[in-house]
């Protein structure tokens, strides 16, 4: 082999090395924006009850599962908190719902921004990441866990009526539920909000999960997950309801 031949075939493989490099801090980046040391909010306690004195929440479970399933369609911004540990994970995304069953959800927070997958009526998830590499699309079932967001939640679980229907299935399991007499003040939605905690038997004082729900459109305006291996607390805001989305909206 010739000295000029060697020196090509080193010169090329520190471009490679170096390129390797460069896309492997590129990924990085990507994959831990979003992430900052932060406590929780001072309102996220598991504690409870919220009030001294509250009632049966399993009417407003009903209503909630109700009111999700007669939707047509939806559009709405969520922000989503995950803490891990002292670190927390702070993810603001727009979902677009469909009936039976097309989704769309864009990333559009510092965490995975640019990020799409889309559900669509062949039962697949059509995706691809943001920044560099969002013009390579793949082809996922909707469980598959590169769709998850950073609780650990499934694409495929996050819709209204999911989420309404996890509810009542706790219930079901042998879980309880109270929720406040009246809406209380709180600054979300229209600045009243029903207050629904989920909790066990065994130990009312700790909550699993808290809801803040909407005392008109009966959706969820804020949902605190403690039962979780990462608690989180998520925000929904701007929902839209029965707009008319078209098909097209739910293809990549």
């Amino acid at each position: 082999m010739s000295l000029r031949k060697l020196q090509s075939l080193v010169s090329r493989a520190i471009l490679l090395k170096i390129a390797y490099l460069f896309f492997t801090y590129i990924y990085l980046v990507f994959l831990i924006a979003g992430s900052v040391l932060a406590a929780p909010p001072a309102d996220f306690d598991s504690k409870g009850p919220f009030l001294a004195e509250m009632v049966d929440g399993a009417g407003l479970i009903e209503k909630m599962v109700k009111e999700a399933d007669s939707l047509k369609d939806y559009s709405l911004v969520f922000e989503t908190i995950t803490f891990k540990g002292k670190e927390t994970i702070n993810e603001r995304g727009k979902l677009s719902f469909k009936k039976p069953k097309l989704m769309r959800l864009e990333e559009i927070g510092d965490y995975k921004k640019g990020s799409l997958a889309v559900l669509g009526k062949d039962g697949m998830v059509r995706a691809h990441a943001g920044g560099l590499i969002k013009f390579v699309t793949l082809t996922m079932r909707p469980d598959d866990k590169q769709l998850d967001a950073a609780n650990g939640d499934k694409m495929e679980d996050s819709d209204l009526a999911s989420l309404a229907n996890l509810l009542a299935r706790r219930i079901k399991e042998g879980n309880l539920s109270r929720v406040t007499a009246k809406p209380v003040p709180c600054n979300l939605g229209n600045g009243t909000a029903y207050v629904l905690e989920l909790f066990h038997k065994s130990n009312p004082t700790v909550c699993l999960k808290r809801v803040y729900v909407d005392p008109v459109s009966h959706l969820p305006l804020r949902w605190d997950d403690y039962d979780y291996k990462t608690p989180c607390t998520s925000k929904w805001f701007d929902i839209r309801t029965n707009i008319g989305l078209s098909d097209d909206l739910f293809k990549i």
